[in-house]
């Protein structure tokens, strides 16, 4: 259940974060984007997407992480590419969407993957500290 609750957490912090970038880097520029309710429907989305695929990093505790942050990368890429093919097929999409949706997936997602994995090194690191002083304790107990 902990992991659902940082699951929808993750999404809705990420969501709100890229839904404000966004709504400020268009106010900045003076862009009126055509594709503004979909653009929004696609971004709630693809976090939601790209947000699953970073938590599953947990079930390849054997593969080296930086395989699994690759593979992850390019889960997501290719599952938001095919997303917008089908879709294509379905509605009108930018003639350029495909390139904007490779920049605007892969910018926050390393940012944001970084971010992440840096605090889960954080906090493994600090659980092998907690774990180092435990023995050290029990340690000195056997004596």
């Amino acid at each position: 259940m902990k992991v659902v609750k940082e699951y929808l957490l993750s999404v809705c912090v990420v969501y709100t974060i890229l839904s404000l970038v966004k709504i400020f880097m268009e106010g900045i520029s003076s862009y009126q984007d055509p594709y503004y309710v979909m653009n929004f429907g696609m971004m709630f989305v693809v976090t939601c997407f790209a947000t699953f695929v970073l938590f599953m990093h947990r079930i390849f505790d054997k593969v080296p992480l930086v395989f699994v942050m690759i593979g992850q990368y390019i889960v997501v890429i290719g599952g938001v590419m095919l997303g917008l093919f089908v879709m294509s097929k379905l509605v009108e999409v930018s003639p350029n969407a495909y390139r904007e949706l490779f920049l605007q997936i892969t910018v926050p997602y390393i940012v944001l993957a970084g971010i992440y994995y840096v605090s889960y090194f954080n906090e493994v690191r600090r659980a092998n500290h907690n774990l180092s002083e435990l023995k050290k304790m029990e340690n000195r107990n056997d004596n």
